[in-house]
């Protein structure tokens, strides 16, 4: 196939927002640039960065044809970006790339078939990495991300996952365009916790989220955002104090998800998610500890 077919009606599109990514990007788009699946544009949207991240995206851009830039005059807010890009695609089938992430090389080839026969979110595995692509302990590393089957039951298995073991990472799978509506997409807007795994739920309703275990996404973390242990809220002091107060965040920080889950839930779900309550309180404390005993 011709570069200006591919140009014009790629298979999938890759939408990457970014804002100040220069410390990671020249690596993500090494990984996407390098997939065995070649049929694709990258739509990268610098979200008005101070960094050198447009320098490096024009250099790119110039390079492959795949790649188009566009940079925007002021930043539009983190899910405005997302939608932007989402919005300039135009392959039938869709996929967000993070600008610090890592891709095997053939993510796409193993992802896409699974997307199309299925008509769903085909999503791979996990490994996390740190700041210098060293592959760092994680509950989520090699986890399978697969919600399938009755809707309502594939919906109530998403629900009971806790949030800590990452099911809010298969937003970054390939989706059939279709069904990334704008009624669906206006969950993203706003800047509360969770809004990520909110939108997830809501496209349960409608297709699947099917795992590809040959495949992995190497998920970047870097300790100056985001700690394992401050995130669970765990210190190793051993002040009573200390872990009634971390037991608390976390059943709040449940008690709010739930609340937010139920506002898109069916009645029959609603009654289920109410009566397991208690029983999802301590599935995640008891997570929760035994996360921190893997960090020791």
């Amino acid at each position: 196939m011709n570069n200006q077919v591919i140009r014009e009606n790629p298979k999938i599109s890759i939408g990457m927002p970014v804002y100040n990514g220069a410390r990671y990007i020249r690596e993500a788009l090494d990984s996407l640039l390098a997939q065995t699946f070649t049929e694709f544009e990258l739509i990268i949207s610098d979200n008005a960065s101070t960094d050198d991240t447009e320098a490096i995206c024009r250099e790119y851009a110039a390079k492959d044809h795949r790649v188009r830039y566009i940079r925007q005059s002021q930043n539009l807010g983190a899910s405005a970006n997302f939608k932007f890009v989402l919005d300039e695609a135009l392959g039938e089938y869709f996929m967000w790339a993070a600008a610090d992430d890592v891709w095997d090389e053939n993510w796409i080839e193993k992802l896409l078939p699974v997307s199309v026969e299925g008509q769903c979110i085909a999503f791979g595995m996990l490994i996390t990495i740190n700041e210098n692509s060293q592959q760092i302990q994680h509950p989520a590393n090699k986890r399978q991300f697969g919600f399938t089957g009755q809707k309502m039951l594939r919906r109530i298995k998403y629900f009971l996952e806790p949030s800590f073991l990452g099911k809010a990472n298969p937003i970054y799978g390939i989706y059939p365009k279709k069904y990334l509506t704008t009624n669906i997409l206006h969950i993203l807007a706003g800047d509360q916790y969770g809004l990520d795994m909110l939108f997830l739920y809501r496209l349960l309703a409608d297709i699947e989220i099917r795992n590809v275990s040959e495949v992995f996404l190497y998920k970047r973390i870097d300790s100056n955002f985001f700690n394992l242990k401050e995130n669970l809220n765990f210190k190793r002091s051993r002040k009573i104090m200390s872990k009634i107060i971390s037991c608390l965040r976390l059943i709040y920080r449940r008690f709010y998800q739930i609340l937010q889950f139920t506002k898109m839930s069916s009645i029959p779900e609603t009654i289920i998610y109410i009566l397991l309550t208690p029983f999802i309180f301590i599935q995640d404390l008891f997570c929760a500890v035994a996360i921190k005993n893997l960090q020791k």
